[in-house]
Formats: structure tokens, C-alpha cells, sequence
């Protein structure tokens, strides 16, 4: 018998079998249930030949010209996360290899293909970003709201560390639009006590294109003022700056001396944080304000989170800023926009950050 295996298919998922076993109802006939870790490998080799990732890996791609289709699963052990699940000794002997089924024929990747997918695929946030969650984590979560085609994990590349970073947020995909609206449309979903943001894939992208044109926009319309006016009407008084009504929220409640941050309130408000302009709040504080940027959308804020945020393990509630109050706000942002505006002026008067230091030789 050839020491080669093929990938054969099971209803809508991929099986792992070598040459000459019988598939019954998606195990072997003569074999008992795998061990996790051997579950965690066939998987991931699932994963590699299935309909979603095989036709976008054009390593792969490639591999699968050489030998109809066979690839040595010594190959494969050079996967960076198959590698992480398996040793040579457990995942290749007698230079066994692997490919897809040739009953099953790959998808051709194009623009239906990628448009059919984006519709049976969930955008999902609220992870923690800290690294205390890894793939096998989610891929096991997720498994109450199966069966999911794959979940991929959303991550950023730090340029100053050189490292990557997840951003707690992952897409998955499920085999059908009918089972993705299933999932979308479940009450609440939590990870770990933390509510989940789910939205449609198609949806989250074209928020994101939105964002992306109105902040190009913004800033060519900036540009453009800033070229009309000219440098002196930069430093215009902050009185005449416009004041939309119904911008701040008040949130009060947080502990006396907590290490909440900025940062961890802004992720607190979820998919609200795109139009938070500011937060005025510090370390240890048990109140602050927020800044929106759109007019009124302080009274959507408070009905959407219905009074409350939950910042880290604190509650706090949430007021509208009104009357005497919002000036008071206003004052304050408009002496804060003065103040920057003039320091701003000074670096631009003494040459920049180098202004202040006539003598220093600079270094190239």
C-alpha cells in the first residue's frame, strides 16, 4: 500500500485518512477517537486544503502543481502553527504525503467566490487583546455556534516592537448565509462575561471604507483651509470655534484609584469608539467626560447602552452634559484647541523640534 494519504470530505468538512481505511460517519472504522492533540493536527491540515484557505495560499498553490496534488508532510510540518502542534516523530514517517480529494475540485478563487464567502462570514470584537487568547481557544468557543467553516484571527503589526499583536477581533465563517444569520442573530453572545460586537462582514467593510473616505476627506478639507486662510488665521481665536450641541456624556462610578485608563474606556464603548473624539479623564479619577463627534449623538449613546458602561470590572453611569455644563465643556475644549494652536506656532517659529537647539549638529 502507498505511503501516501489523501484528504477526503465528509459532508461540508474535510476528513484525514491514509490509503486504504474506511470512512464511517467521519471516523475510521477501526480506530478509536483521536487524542486532542491529534484532533488539533488534523484540523489545521483541515484547514490548509479546504475550500477557504487552499485557493488563497498560493504556496500551496504552487506545491500542488509538482506531484498531482501530493505534498510530502514533511512540507507541512514547515507550517508555522502546524510545526507548533506536532513533532516530526508524530506527523511524518516513511515520507507519507497528503492532498486534497480529487472528488472534491477546488473552487476557483475570484470575485463571486470572494463575494459568496463575505456573506456567510462574521465580523466578531471583544477579545482580549492581552495574549490570553490563542486560536485553539476560539476555534473551541465557537464550536456552541457551529459548524463554522474557519475562524481567522484579526492581527496588527507593531512597527516599533516588530511584533504582532491581536486586535481582538476575529472573522468567521460558516458554511452557510442561513448559519451565519443564525449566529448573528443570537441575544447576547459573550466571551469570558464580555458582550461580543457582531456585525456582518460586508457591513464592517464598507463602515470601514466610510471612515476611511470621510477621514481623507477631512483632511483635504483641512489642508485646503489652512492653504486659504493662511498662517495667521491658523491661530484664530478659540471663540469662534463652532459648538454643536449634544456632544459630552458625564460618566461617573469607577473606583478611587484604579488603573483604568483612556484606553480601556474607549474599548469599553465598543463599535460607539469610531465617533468618541475625546476622553477627558486620567488615571485614578472616578469620573470624566466624552466627547462625540457628531451633533446629538449623546442621546443615541445613552440609549444604545441603556445608562451604563462597564469600564474593566467597574460599572459606571453615563448622564447627558446639558445647560451651564455642556459651556463649560466647550470652554474647556476651545482653551485646550487655543493652547495647541499656539504651541504649534512656536515650533513652527523656532524651526521645530530642533528650533530650540541652534547649535546641535544633526546626525545622518
Amino acid at each position: 500500500m502507498s505511503n501516501k494519504c489523501y484528504v477526503a470530505e465528509v459532508s461540508t468538512l474535510p476528513l484525514i485518512m491514509t490509503e486504504g481505511e474506511v470512512a464511517t460517519n467521519g471516523k475510521t472504522a477501526d480506530a478509536d477517537k483521536p487524542q486532542d492533540m491529534d484532533s488539533k493536527i488534523i484540523r489545521q491540515i483541515e484547514y490548509y486544503f479546504g475550500d477557504y484557505n487552499l485557493p488563497r495560499d498560493k504556496f500551496l498553490q504552487e506545491e500542488i502543481k509538482n506531484d498531482d496534488g501530493w505534498i510530502s508532510l514533511e512540507t507541512m510540518t514547515k507550517f508555522k502553527r502546524l510545526a507548533s502542534l506536532s513533532t516530526d516523530s508524530s506527523v511524518h514517517e516513511n515520507n507519507e504525503k497528503i492532498r486534497r480529494a480529487p472528488s472534491h475540485p477546488l473552487p476557483i478563487f475570484n470575485d463571486e467566490v470572494k463575494e459568496e464567502t463575505m456573506k456567510r462570514t462574521i465580523y466578531c470584537k471583544g477579545f482580549p487583546k492581552d495574549g490570553s487568547v490563542s486560536l485553539d481557544d476560539l476555534l473551541e468557543y465557537f464550536k456552541q455556534y457551529g459548524p463554522y467553516e474557519t475562524v481567522l484571527m484579526r492581527h496588527f503589526f507593531d512597527k516599533e516592537s516588530k511584533k504582532q499583536g491581536f486586535k481582538g477581533s476575529v472573522l468567521v465563517v460558516f458554511p452557510t448565509e442561513e448559519k451565519a444569520k443564525e449566529f448573528k442573530e443570537v441575544k447576547e453572545v459573550k466571551f469570558k462575561g464580555t458582550y461580543l460586537i457582531r456585525k456582518w462582514h460586508e457591513d464592517y467593510v464598507e463602515e470601514k471604507k466610510k471612515e476611511i473616505e470621510e477621514r481623507k476627506a477631512r483632511k483635504e478639507a483641512r489642508k485646503k483651509k489652512e492653504e486659504k486662510e493662511g498662517e495667521d488665521n491658523k491661530e484664530e481665536d478659540a471663540t469662534e470655534i463652532e459648538s454643536p450641541k449634544g456632544i459630552f456624556i458625564h460618566f461617573s462610578g469607577l473606583k478611587e484609584g484604579s488603573e483604568a485608563t483612556r484606553e480601556d474606556i474607549k474599548e469599553a464603548l465598543g463599535d460607539i469608539a469610531d465617533q468618541c473624539a475625546w476622553i477627558d479623564f486620567s488615571r485614578g479619577m472616578t469620573k470624566g467626560y466624552l466627547r462625540f463627534k457628531e451633533e446629538d449623538y449623546n442621546k443615541q449613546v445613552m440609549e444604545k447602552l441603556e445608562g451604563k458602561l462597564k469600564v474593566k470590572d467597574m460599572d459606571s453611569e453615563l448622564r447627558l452634559v446639558e445647560g451651564e455644563e455642556e459651556e463649560e465643556q466647550f470652554k474647556k475644549m476651545k482653551e485646550a484647541r487655543s493652547k495647541a494652536r499656539a504651541n504649534a506656532g512656536r515650533k513652527r517659529k523656532s524651526g521645530g523640534r530642533g528650533g530650540h537647539f541652534p547649535n546641535k549638529k544633526r546626525k545622518f
